[in-house]
């Protein structure tokens, strides 16, 4: 009864999602060259430390913002996407460059896929899943030893995102609010619990997408957040290894 009731919580949790993503293409979810999206990838990049030829595994590929950035690198890239129309998309616009994606849940997919990655990468998808413990087992059975995950994340304890799910049109708590279940002492749990030896966070940034841009036309993008405490930051990187 229980196993039956979670699978029923988790298509429920899934439905929302890929009705959540149907019709928006905001633009913060669009394959383009900013500095705000070179960013993130910068930091989510040199965190996993990889080199060219290795496999990865990107969680919410969605519709290739990242994944072109990966292949470029040289990394051999196997995106998981719950949008069908995402997945649709990214396929089309990058199978000529090597990026293969698979439609479905990325608990479901790694299970029966029975391949081996050197790193699992995702850029703001850990806080759309149903919950955590599920996905980080079927990551370290999917994992080479010595392997690590890495997820750029929003900050749950920054002030801000409350009012950013509030007040733009089209976000929804339902579909956003697994923020709140990426604290520190939440991840670190379920990672320890998966079997991982070592999860840090680091937490980063102080821009919004559109200031941030801007302020990078004359270099100044980083200098906000010199004056932001790191536990007000709005990003936060999660590292963890096997």
């Amino acid at each position: 009864m229980t196993s039956r009731s979670s699978d029923d919580r988790h298509a429920a949790h899934h439905g929302l999602q890929v009705e959540y993503f149907a019709n928006r293409r905001p633009i913060r979810l669009r394959a383009m060259d900013t500095p705000y999206i070179h960013r993130h990838f910068a930091e989510v990049i040199t965190q996993a430390k990889l080199e060219s030829g290795a496999t990865v595994c990107e969680w919410g590929s969605g519709l290739g913002r990242f994944s072109r950035l990966l292949l470029a690198r040289g990394l051999l890239v196997h995106g998981i996407e719950l949008s069908p129309q995402f997945a649709d998309e990214s396929r089309r616009a990058l199978a000529d460059q090597g990026l293969s994606v698979e439609c479905g849940d990325i608990a479901e997919v790694l299970a029966g896929a029975h391949q081996s990655y050197d790193a699992m990468l995702g850029f703001f998808v850990l806080h759309h899943l149903p919950e955590l413990q599920r996905y980080f087992d079927a990551a370290y059975s999917s994992l080479r030893p010595g392997g690590r995950m890495v997820f750029a994340e929003p900050n749950p304890f920054n002030p801000l995102f409350p009012l950013q799910i509030g007040l733009t049109p089209g976000m929804r708590w339902g579909a956003e609010g697994g923020i709140y279940r990426l604290t520190p002492g939440s991840v670190r749990r379920v990672a320890a619990a998966a079997g991982f030896t070592r999860a840090e966070i680091r937490r980063y940034g102080a821009l919004p997408r559109a200031p941030y841009n801007w302020m990078a036309r004359v270099g100044l993008e980083r200098a906000p957040e010199r004056a932001l405490p790191a536990a007000l930051k709005p990003f936060q990187l999660i590292t963890i290894r096997r």
